[in-house]
C-alpha cells in the first residue's frame, strides 16, 4: 500500500533527548553515489523511502515535556487545520507528557507499527488527518 497521500499528514509524538537527537532521527543520509540511506526513524515503523517526500517532514523537539497536543505541535504548518482534528481523534487522551513530534505531510501511515521504545526514545503513531 502507497502510503503517500496527497492532503493528510501522519502525527507521531514521544520522548528523545534534545532536537539533534531528533534530527539525526528523521533525518535522511546519502552515500557517496547519492543513494539514499533510510533514517532511524524509517526503519523503526517500516517507511518505505519511496512513500514520501523529504522535504515534507516537521519536527518538534521542546526543552521541557508537555501535557497537551496544542502546546507540543504549536507553530507547527497547518496547525489551525489539524489541531481540532488531532484533538477530535485522541478525544482529549493525553497519557504521558512528551516533548517530541514528527509531521510527515502528504502522508497517510497504515500503522503496521504503532509504537517504537527505547532506551534513546519512544515514539508513538497517533493518527493520520487532512489538512487540505
Amino acid at each position: 500500500k502507497i502510503m503517500e497521500k496527497e492532503g493528510y499528514v501522519s502525527l507521531w509524538i514521544g520522548n528523545i533527548k534534545s532536537d539533534d537527537e531528533l534530527m539525526a532521527y528523521v533525518e535522511l543520509e546519502y552515500t557517496d553515489d547519492g543513494d539514499c540511506i533510510p533514517s532511524k526513524f524509517l526503519k523503526d515503523f517500516s517507511i518505505d523511502i519511496d512513500d514520501f517526500d523529504e522535504d515534507f517532514i516537521e519536527r518538534v523537539c521542546h526543552e521541557n515535556k508537555v501535557s497537551s497536543i496544542s502546546e507540543l505541535i504549536s507553530g507547527c504548518s497547518y496547525e489551525e487545520i489539524i489541531l481540532p482534528k488531532i484533538e477530535e481523534k485522541m478525544e482529549g487522551q493525553f497519557q504521558d507528557k512528551v516533548n517530541s513530534a514528527i509531521l510527515l505531510y502528504n502522508f497517510d501511515f497504515d500503522e503496521k507499527i504503532d509504537r517504537v521504545n527505547t532506551s534513546q526514545y519512544t515514539f508513538t503513531f497517533i493518527c493520520s488527518v487532512k489538512y487540505k
